[in-house]
């Protein structure tokens, strides 16, 4: 029997946390810090509804019709070699989900073991400087290099990380029924704590700077193409869409449900969510002084600038700091596990019905492989390697799998059928049809490829900073596997295969 979630709202919970992770916690205050605040938030909004809503929707129903992952889906779009290509495009996308899990399966560990540490690095805070705690996990822990030289292993760091992929298979085995149960704790556990911190940081004295400089716009910011660029492309990277996630969980989707509705829920929780930790980001941080030091990276804010923000958040308080420290960084684990799970659900969902072997089994094989590959992150060069990877797997790839995506579907002749699809069992509030099919086959390739060609001109006058071996191996490697690779998997349904899943789904 097919797969399906229990219910509507755990389809909805389990793509909130999907949607919902550590690029919104960590990664989206810094990006409103470093473009005016409120003109990002602006702009981001506006993009949510413009680009990311038709996306979205697209996916879900795709899956929801055909009742298969990524590649049958873009598959089903077009016909003859054509669709192959489509096809195609859909494995690379699935492919491209299983590296970004394992890159997220490492920062689980790096935040596991932040939170072990968290107790006892504040209880000690009074004695240390705001350089030394900020410096913690990466020089203390991770005796971390910025030459990429592996040079060290840290044994804590390693334990986290196969601890991360223990607690991944055990939601992954139960397939969409454990994806629905463990989002309701990956969700509203790290959404309620979020929100406790954030009513804390209102009673810091400068907590009006801090929201002024968080949600009033600086007009001067609009100017700059850059802003545009990033608030537009954010959207994509933090809706988890055009990395097959969506119609692996659409496929699992209850006939009757409406996917507008749905999708409107996911798209506002992502908005939220990102608002929310900008809140509890700014007012920290602004509290404790070091609003100088709020950035648009995501793994300094969370290993370097928090820390010391956690040891100061009640003052001399110093035990209650650290149980409070330690909460925040297992809600922000369980973020970076649930992203993981549904990066891999991605995969798993379609390469079982090719394979016509059972899903659970395939779960285990991947997580047997990907936890010794995610060492890597519990050696010196971890954050050379992450930095790395999240450029090309995380940035430069789905540039390119959503620029794919649009111009399959966009010139599909079932475009107006998806429209239909979503609207399927709506009654009042529908997806308009076009513009759905504007977003689709204009707004969102243009964005997409205005990025991608913004990217190249930047490389071409910067270049990339790193050891050209590590780039070889965790780059432009990992790139070329990630769109050579599904050249092996699209393969004909022979009859073997037919009787194989019919054997398995009775």
């Amino acid at each position: 029997m097919a797969e399906k979630f229990q219910s509507k709202s755990g389809f909805i919970l389990a793509s909130i946390g999907a949607a919902v992770g550590l690029g919104n916690a960590l990664r989206f205050p810094g990006l409103c810090a470093k473009y005016g605040g409120g003109a990002f938030l602006v702009i981001y909004a506006i993009a949510l509804v413009a680009l990311g809503l038709p996306l979205l929707n697209a996916e879900v129903a795709l899956g929801r019709k055909i009742k298969a992952g990524a590649p049958r889906c873009m598959q089903s779009l077009l016909k003859g070699s054509r669709a192959k290509i489509a096809e195609r495009m859909g494995w690379a996308s699935c492919i491209n989900s299983v590296f970004t899990a394992l890159i997220y399966a490492g920062l689980a560990g790096w935040i596991i073991a932040t939170a072990v540490t968290a107790v006892p690095l504040c209880l000690t805070a009074p004695a240390l400087t705001d350089t030394q705690i900020s410096g913690f996990f990466f020089n203390d822990i991770l005796s971390a290099r910025n030459d990429g030289v592996i040079s060290g292993f840290s044994l804590l760091v390693a334990g986290c990380i196969i601890a991360a992929w223990v607690l991944m298979f055990l939601c992954l085995k139960g397939g969409a029924k454990s994806l629905s149960k463990a989002a309701k704790f990956t969700v509203a556990i790290p959404i309620t704590l979020l929100m406790f911190l954030a009513v804390r940081g209102l009673f810091y004295d400068n907590a009006g700077q801090a929201l002024a400089a968080l949600f009033v716009p600086d007009f001067s910011k609009l100017s700059s193409p850059e802003l545009w660029l990033t608030a537009l492309g954010q959207v994509f990277f933090s809706l988890s869409i055009v990395v097959g996630i969506m119609p692996a969980y659409g496929s699992y989707l209850p006939e009757g449900t409406n996917i507008f509705k749905c999708s409107l829920a996911i798209a506002a929780a992502d908005f939220f969510v990102s608002v929310l930790a900008s809140v509890v980001l700014f007012t920290t941080l602004y509290g404790c002084g070091l609003q100088s030091q709020i950035g648009a990276s995501g793994i300094i804010t969370a290993f370097a600038v928090y820390p010391v923000a956690i040891s100061r958040l009640f003052g001399g308080a110093t035990a209650l700091n650290g149980v409070v420290g330690a909460l925040f960084y297992s809600s922000l684990a369980m973020m970076a596990v649930q992203s993981a799970v549904s990066m891999l659900e991605a995969f798993l969902n379609p390469f079982s019905e090719q394979r016509g072997k059972p899903k659970k089994r395939i779960a285990a094989i991947v997580c047997l492989c990907g936890a010794p590959i995610t060492l890597i992150f519990a050696t010196t060069a971890a954050p050379t390697v992450v930095d790395i990877n999240d450029r090309f797997i995380n940035f430069y790839n789905v540039l390119l799998l959503g620029i794919a995506e649009c111009l399959i579907i966009g010139t599909s002749k079932q475009t107006c059928a998806l429209a239909d699809e979503i609207n399927k069992f709506t009654k009042k509030l529908k997806m308009p049809k076009r513009a759905f099919g504007a977003s689709i086959k204009f707004l969102s390739p243009a964005v997409l490829i205005s990025l991608t060609l913004y990217e190249i001109f930047r490389l071409a006058t910067q270049g990339l900073c790193y050891p050209l071996w590590l780039q070889i191996a965790f780059g432009w490697g990992l790139s070329f596997s990630v769109f050579t690779l599904p050249l092996l998997l699209v393969t004909k349904i022979t009859p073997r295969n037919i009787w194989r899943r019919k054997k398995l789904n009775p």
